[in-house]
């Protein structure tokens, strides 16, 4: 786990709310304090969706990509004043870990990674970009977390 703080919050809140360098990403919860505190349980609804929508590659997650909630979330954020706090937990889909436990040469079966994070926290004027693992079984091998926060950062660094 790495927490990054980040220096250009113009550039970066930009990068998160209007444009589509999230896009790829899943929301699995966000949180926003403006005039009232508002929050999202980013998981799919899946009484609301209909067995075709149901079938649609985008939602055999669990969770929602960022790209159908970044709408709703600018609209929540934009305004004369800064939120009081925001945040998003972010998490890799599926088959991207998959990409990236082979890109990175690891070791691990997907089925043993359970999830890839990176949780955005604006509160008291200051942003920090979070990364996390979770594994389905302990293991002292954190070569998963340190490829992760390795990417994460790489990542972060073409925002800023």
């Amino acid at each position: 786990m790495r927490a990054i703080e980040i220096d250009n919050l113009k550039q970066f809140t930009t990068a998160l709310f209007a444009r589509d360098t999230f896009d790829g990403f899943l929301v699995t919860e966000a949180s926003f304090s403006t005039i009232t505190n508002i929050t999202i349980n980013g998981h799919i609804n899946q009484e609301f969706m209909g067995e075709a929508d149901l079938a649609l590659p985008e939602n055999k997650e669990k969770a929602v990509y960022w790209k159908k909630l970044r709408p709703l979330c600018y609209e929540i954020v934009k305004g004369q004043k800064v939120p009081l706090r925001f945040k998003i937990v972010f998490m890799m889909p599926s088959d991207v870990v998959l990409k990236f436990l082979d890109h990175a040469g690891l070791d691990f079966e997907p089925v043993e990674v359970n999830a890839l994070f990176l949780n955005v926290n604006f509160q008291d004027g200051k942003l920090t970009c979070t990364t996390g693992t979770s594994m389905k079984a302990f293991s002292l091998d954190k070569s998963l977390e340190d490829a992760w926060d390795s990417q994460m950062v790489r990542f972060l660094n073409t925002i800023q």
